[in-house]
């Protein structure tokens, strides 16, 4: 054989059988360096195959990596491909040059501490590694060769990036791509950002993210059915362990709004988001917000701030809404604009809410308060309002139109402010768990009543409407009605015995029952008491409706401070006597004892008397009962029985005269027994 044909048959023999030979042994090695793969990790790994040629590059295929406590792959690819002696890497040492990564898919399950799966896999892995010898040659590049790399975040999302190359450094990687795409959401929130072009430090093995910066992005943010489209989107940290932060424009018909998000953990576990706008449009928000909330063409400037400290979450926030709008019956019959400017501090922990600061402006009118609430039974907590002094003629126009009412055309000078504290401790004794204070600064003066609810024409004849929708004239002279000096002492005793007590003594609003009627509705858990006095149920039976409402409750205290300034309190409790519901479409004292008694006021017994001032609270179900039994059942007598004792503590009557009124037969008029009045 020539010398020619000898070399050519060497080289052939080189060329086929060597890389036939390395393959049969690196194939006979795979389940070796899996199990190496896996031991090194702590994980369970699986490689597909192996391929190796002339030039020492080692090809494994099909490569994951398994957490062996819920079968959850941390890592997968297609392919990953390295010039590395074999046994180099089944000694745990890794020499290549370079490596490329075919195909590559992350999965990451992050912990409440922003830890995962992968960041300790990868410290395991480095750790393992420790021994490389002196001299080994470290890694120049990684480089995604084909596909794109995709990191999925568990209950979180998806991060995907093309031409992703990765260039070791001494702290960690540097890494570099193209597009780079951000999906994922939680509930009803989903968004979506692309970015043109990204780079990032990676410190390791702890897989901490040094700076960051990611420009030349488009998304949109999905809340329920409504989309928010962003574009200028930039992601940035500048130094290692700063904050991260998101800028971006959201589109607002055209217009673009600045909108920015900063995520910070300065002490490396607390967590902080701050999010800042400028005239955000909300309407995308509007499934998110409690009922009766419409933000549909709402705005919002300013900052929120959400860290946590530990198990406690601090909440502060400073700016300003408008065009929201209220709609809720609740509130009012119709909808309300609001604009306002709101700043808080609240700290939210399982043990308790701490409000440290919460301001309200809504025109002239700033509100400020400050409290706790500890959270769980018996419940516990402090209040303290206060209502800066103003002019009282811009504090009026403050006031939504919606809400105004018949306060309309109100005209005042000077100027008005208060401050209340409440404190709660359902864990004392009844009568003990709720204490209220308030002081009023009020120099207002009234130069105009509102024409819709003078108050002063309550001192004379009206047309009245009562509850039942019918109509009467009432007052001094009119038919039918009682005046108080013709009345026995002890009717008008009953009355403010059993529905305003210190009714000569306040003017129109009795803190102290304010105070025990909450108590009450909060050791019952519910809203079942009012508190009201003679003067505002007065109020209300002139001029308002009987709908429980915000507004209604407003335009109530504001005409009742009007009742009690110009009326005196004996044309007040009379015109509270005429018009007082007593009965099935019965109003007024004359009225109540000519169907209940077949008498007039100035006949009614004592304990007659307190019958009628116990129907107050109740006058329909209270009728009803007394029908049904023909005569006074139990429970009516037990209330009759209530007032009774109130008038003797109150000095309407004295001992002998209570043991009469309890020994006084109640003997019911043939008519007002009728089941069908």
């Amino acid at each position: 054989m020539s010398r020619e044909r000898r070399i050519l048959a060497a080289t052939t023999v080189l060329a086929l059988g060597v890389p036939i030979g390395a393959h049969a042994l690196v194939g006979g090695r795979t389940d070796d360096l899996a199990a190496h793969l896996g031991s090194a990790g702590g994980v369970s790994a699986r490689i597909g195959g192996v391929d190796a040629d002339l030039t020492g590059t080692i090809k494994l295929l099909a490569v994951e990596l398994v957490e062996p406590a819920d079968s959850h792959v941390v890592f997968a690819a297609d392919a990953i491909e390295a010039s590395v002696a074999l046994q180099s890497m089944l000694e745990g040492q890794l020499g290549a040059d370079e490596i490329r990564v075919a195909g590559p898919r992350v999965s990451l399950a992050v912990d409440g501490n922003g830890d995962s799966d992968l960041a300790r896999l990868v410290r395991r892995l480095a750790h393992s590694g420790s021994t490389r010898p002196t001299g080994s040659t470290r890694v120049r590049r990684i480089v995604v060769s084909s596909g794109t790399l995709t990191a999925h975040v568990a209950g979180v999302g998806e991060v995907s990036a093309d031409d992703v190359e990765l260039v070791p450094d001494a702290g960690g990687v540097r890494v570099i791509t193209g597009r780079v795409r951000i999906t994922g959401g939680v509930g009803k929130l989903h968004g979506e950002i692309e970015l043109a072009r990204s780079a990032a430090e990676l410190a390791l093995p702890h897989v901490k993210f040094g700076r960051v910066l990611a420009v030349a992005g488009t998304g949109t943010v999905t809340i329920a059915s409504r989309t928010i489209t962003l574009r200028d989107v930039a992601i940035g940290r500048l130094e290692a362990g700063g904050s991260l932060e998101l800028r971006a424009a959201i589109d607002d018909g055209g217009v673009p709004r600045a909108v920015s998000a900063e995520l910070s953990a300065p002490n490396g576990s607390d967590l902080g988001l701050t999010l800042r706008g400028d005239r955000v449009p909300l309407a995308a928000f509007g499934s998110l917000a409690p009922h009766g909330v419409d933000l549909e063409s709402a705005r919002t400037t300013g900052e929120v701030t959400i860290r946590r400290h530990g198990d406690t979450v601090q909440l502060s926030t400073d700016g300003t809404i408008e065009g929201m709008r209220l709609d809720h019956r609740a509130i009012a019959p119709q909808p309300i604009a609001i604009t306002a400017g709101i700043a808080a501090q609240l700290a939210i922990s399982p043990e308790a809410i701490a409000v440290e600061r919460l301001a309200l402006s809504i025109g002239a009118a700033h509100w400020t308060a400050s409290g706790w609430l500890r959270r769980g039974t018996p419940v516990s907590g402090q209040l303290d309002l206060k209502l800066a002094s103003a002019p009282c003629a811009d504090l009026v126009t403050s006031i939504p139109v919606e809400i105004r009412g018949p306060l309309d055309g109100m005209v005042a000078t000077g100027m008005f402010g208060g401050r209340g504290h409440l404190a709660i401790d359902l864990a004392a004794p009844l009568g003990e768990g709720v204490e209220l204070d308030t002081s009023l600064d009020n120099r207002c003066e009234v130069t105009a009543e509102p024409p819709g609810a003078d108050v002063t024409a309550l001192a004379g004849i009206t047309d009245q409407t009562y509850a039942d929708g019918t109509h009467a004239r009432v007052g001094p002279g009119a038919p039918g009605w009682s005046e108080l000096r013709r009345v026995p002492s002890f009717v008008s005793g009953a009355f403010t015995s059993a529905e305003d007590a210190r009714f000569a003594d306040h003017h129109g609003f009795d803190v102290h029952q304010i105070a025990r009627s909450l108590e009450i509705d909060l050791r019952d858990r519910r809203l079942a008491r009012g508190g009201s006095t003679i003067s505002q149920q007065l109020v209300k039976n002139a001029f308002l409706t009987q709908r429980r409402s915000v507004d209604r409750k407003i335009q109530e205290a504001i005409l009742t401070w009007r009742l009690e300034a110009r009326l005196d309190k004996k044309t007040i409790l009379e015109r509270y006597l005429n018009v007082i519901e007593l009965g099935p479409h019965i109003f007024g004292i004359g009225a109540a004892a000519r169907y209940w008694f077949d008498s007039t006021p100035r006949e009614l017994s004592i304990r007659q008397a307190a019958f009628l001032a116990a129907m107050t609270s109740e006058p329909q179900s209270m009728s009803r009962r007394v029908r049904h039994a023909g005569a006074l059942d139990s429970d009516s007598a037990a209330r009759v029985d209530i007032i009774l004792r109130a008038m003797r503590r109150d000095g309407v009557l004295d001992k002998e005269e209570l043991d009469t009124a309890r020994e006084q037969q109640m003997h019911f008029a043939q008519a007002a027994l009728r089941r069908d009045p």
